[in-house]
Formats: C-alpha cells, sequence, structure tokens
C-alpha cells in the first residue's frame, strides 16, 4: 500500500495551513483509535483497521505516531486531558470545601467514564502491557489528590496529617473511586448520587477535622 504523501507535515511554505492539515489528521486518527478501541480493546484493534477507518493509509498513520505503543499513549493521553479538564472545572468553586469536591469529582469521573467506556478499557491495557506508563499515571493522581488533602488540611476542613499519611490517604481515597466505578458499572446498585453521597459520608467521618473535646465537668474526689 503506498504512503500518502507527507503534506500534513508542517512545510515553511505551507505555514499554518499545513500544521493545521498535520493536527487535523492526527485528530482523526485518534478518533479512529477510539472508535477501534471501544469495539474491541486497543490491542486487538488492527492498525490496517485503524487507518481505514481515519481514512488514512497505514503508512501515514506510522508517520505521524511511530508504532502502536505511542498510539497508545497519545490516545490515553488525550483522554486524560480531557477528564482533567472537566475536573478541573469540578474544583473551580474555591468556597466549595474538601469534602464538597470530593463529591463534585466523583461525579463528573463517573459520568465521564460511562460516556468513554474506552476509557476504562485503556486504563487496564496499559496496566497490562505498560506498566511503567502505568505507574506514572497512578503516582499523578496520588500527587493530585495528596496536593487536595494538603489543601484541606490548611484550610481547617481535614484533620492533621503527616506526610507518610496524606501519601496512603490519597491511596486509599482513588482505589475506593475505583470500586465505587465497578459497582455502578454492574447496574445492580442504587443511584450514582446515592453512592457517592455514602461515599463522601464515609471520607468525610474518616478525615474531617473534630473540635477538641472539652472536659467541662470536675474531677471526682
Amino acid at each position: 500500500m503506498s504512503q500518502d504523501p507527507p503534506l500534513d507535515r508542517p512545510q515553511a511554505r505551507n505555514g499554518r495551513s499545513g500544521y493545521a492539515k498535520s493536527q487535523e489528521t492526527r485528530a482523526r486518527i485518534l478518533a479512529a483509535a477510539l472508535a477501534e478501541a471501544s469495539e474491541s480493546g486497543f490491542h486487538k484493534a488492527s492498525m490496517a483497521g485503524i487507518a481505514a477507518r481515519g481514512g488514512v493509509a497505514v503508512g501515514n498513520l506510522h508517520y505521524h505516531f511511530g508504532s502502536r505503543r505511542e498510539l497508545l499513549r497519545e490516545l490515553m493521553g488525550s483522554l486524560v486531558g480531557n477528564l482533567m479538564a472537566r475536573l478541573h472545572a469540578a474544583d473551580a468553586d474555591d468556597s466549595a470545601d474538601f469534602f464538597e469536591r470530593q463529591r463534585a469529582a466523583l461525579l463528573v469521573y463517573l459520568e465521564y467514564s460511562r460516556a468513554n467506556p474506552a476509557y476504562v478499557r485503556l486504563a487496564d491495557e496499559i496496566k497490562l502491557h505498560e506498566p511503567d506508563l502505568y505507574r506514572r499515571a497512578v503516582a499523578g493522581w496520588v500527587e493530585r489528590m495528596a496536593a487536595r488533602i494538603r489543601v484541606g488540611i490548611e484550610q481547617g476542613t481535614l484533620r492533621p496529617m503527616g506526610a507518610a499519611e496524606i501519601t496512603a490517604q490519597a491511596h486509599f481515597l482513588l482505589g475506593a473511586r475505583h470500586f465505587v466505578e465497578q459497582m455502578l458499572e454492574s447496574g445492580d446498585g442504587p443511584e450514582d448520587e446515592a453512592v457517592v453521597d455514602a461515599y463522601v459520608a464515609l471520607v468525610r467521618d474518616g478525615l474531617r477535622r473534630r473540635p477538641r473535646r472539652i472536659n467541662q465537668g470536675k474531677k471526682r474526689r
């Protein structure tokens, strides 16, 4: 199969039009890869099928992404970037406390996962086939959660914690989110908001800052 001419690479004589065409082609390939991954899983999808769905030659697909591995990384990065933008928007309310932000973020996460089933599938495939990439992604999520915990402590919403406990709690919170997602995927449990409210109530009970108890009674003699 002949390779498409490399007109998609930005050229000095093409200027911005060449760059725009290159970006459009890359976006089309990513959309095709996402559609293939949604149907059969990324590692079962053929590069020829992705190229055909995207309307490009296989050679052009390799030209833009180099390999299946790089395409997987780009696709996952695109999905995560989209999800992170939504999570940041859910975090925009500075008047909300840690628990209100947790609730809003979890609802956004569940909504996104349901609208983009390939995201969950790709995350599982990356865990199996790209463990180093998966560990780096988890480390990024943990640090983001830990930063939110530190802000909650500074605001006085959460009880004081040391660095080791903050990291452990960040792992626990993310792990619990995964199990909430699995429970809702089964379709046998309560509605999203009821599950999320139960999750937030559990987190609130374990992490909130409690007022000091002052013993006002007299000592017994």
